[in-house]
């Protein structure tokens, strides 16, 4: 199935011109993936995902929750919504959520999503086709990941649990 998405000036405006997944990009050109990142109600885990072996990029490493490209004419929060069902099963509306946080990367942005809730591994049904495993770690055992290589190397990953224990942002909570 091919994919396509917007295309975005570095003001992050729309350029009216569409691309596909696959052929790069031209200068001056960029796109949109979403990440979302689930903590349990307490915020002492964050629920993670191995990638498939198969994956073009970071084929085994270990992820957050759920990622994937904005495609053509998706909002930011129906993008986060379709990828967290699509990776894992849950459901979950986004159209209230706030990105938590830009990040750029070579080709564009991401958009980040942070929610709390607690998920039981066995009510997840993986997408076979891009996840091999999900499991609940605490931030030691996150940090561990990352000092083994075994994460995928974002920059801002040692910190993500500053995002669940810092006071003067909003957490959104659900039961």
């Amino acid at each position: 199935m091919t994919e396509n998405f917007d295309i975005y000036n570095a003001q992050k405006l729309k350029t009216g011109k569409i691309g596909t997944r696959g052929i790069p990009l031209g200068d001056g050109q960029f796109r949109f993936v979403v990440r979302v990142i689930i903590f349990s109600q307490t915020g002492d885990k964050v629920l993670i995902q191995q990638r498939q072996v198969t994956k073009s990029s970071f084929p085994h490493f270990w992820d957050f929750t759920a990622s994937g490209g904005v495609q053509a004419g998706e909002l930011f929060h129906e993008a986060a919504t379709r990828e967290l069902l699509e990776e894992t099963g849950i459901f979950h509306d986004f159209s209230n959520v706030p990105s938590r946080l830009t990040i750029q990367f070579y080709e564009g942005w991401s958009e980040i999503f942070i929610i709390q809730k607690n998920i039981p591994l066995k009510d997840l049904k993986l997408q076979k086709s891009e996840v091999s495993a999900m499991q609940w770690v605490s931030e030691d055992e996150l940090n561990a990941l990352i000092d083994e290589g075994k994460f995928i190397p974002f920059h801002y990953a040692k910190h993500i649990f500053d995002y669940i224990r810092f006071n003067g942002e909003t957490s959104f909570v659900e039961n």
